[in-house]
């Protein structure tokens, strides 16, 4: 067990409260956003509203949509990214500083530093919207999802190694790695989102199986981290 003071417990609590309001508060912005979003999608530009299969969240913060006026969405999806940015950097830094309590490897604080990298990445998505830096987006899309699947790799090895925190909650983070792992291969090589409605499809769906699936470990993975605070001394 962690040996923690009142404080202590008091700032990661909070930490951890900041992880998991940052990621619902995304799924309820977004699924908002939708609703208000006038349309526009690759490869038929005059489409009304958003299509949850065709239209991309990264659609939901583009600043025009595709020639069509401005779209009103742009700064409702630029706040709750930058947020769930933001609270991913607190939320792993508040995990890793209690996991370095009991696992003495470097492997936490790797752990940390790839937690940055995601949050900044996800900062960086929502700051270069997709039509105004195509490529810039896109790469903080790719550093984004990868620096995530290198730390929930990292991040399931220090909870094995924490006597502690129960591997149930590594075994998770495994099995999201393995989602996310075949997001980004999609992603990376899979079918150009522009070549075809299918290959659009594909891509669209899997960004937003693995977001969610993401959402969801997060918030598992909060739940675990406050029961486990709670049965440190």
């Amino acid at each position: 067990m962690s040996v923690l003071n009142a404080i202590e417990k008091r700032l990661l609590s909070l930490g951890y409260f900041i992880g998991l309001i940052g990621v619902l508060q995304y799924v309820v912005v977004t699924l908002w956003l939708m609703s208000f979003y006038p349309g526009g999608r690759i490869g038929f530009r005059e489409s009304i509203g958003y299509d949850f299969t065709l239209n991309f969240l990264s659609d939901l913060g583009r600043t025009s949509r595709f020639g069509q006026g401005e779209n009103p969405t742009a700064f409702g999806y630029m706040a709750t990214l930058i947020f769930a940015g933001i609270s991913t950097i607190i939320f792993f830094g508040a995990l890793c500083y209690y996991l370095n309590k009991t696992v003495k490897s470097p492997a936490v604080t790797l752990c940390f530093i790839l937690g940055i990298i995601a949050g900044i990445g996800y900062i960086g998505v929502a700051l270069n919207p997709i039509d105004e830096g195509y490529w810039v987006h896109v790469k903080y899309v790719q550093w984004g999802f990868i620096g995530f699947w290198c730390m929930t790799l990292t991040c399931a090895y220090c909870i094995f190694r924490d006597p502690g925190f129960p591997d149930f909650y590594g075994w998770m983070l495994l099995a999201f790695a393995a989602v996310l792992g075949l997001q980004i291969c999609i992603m990376l090589f899979g079918p150009r989102s522009w070549s075809s409605d299918e290959a659009l499809r594909l891509q669209v769906i899997a960004q937003k199986v693995v977001v969610y699936s993401e959402i969801l470990a997060m918030a598992l993975l909060a739940y675990g981290a406050m029961k486990s605070l709670g049965r440190s001394r």
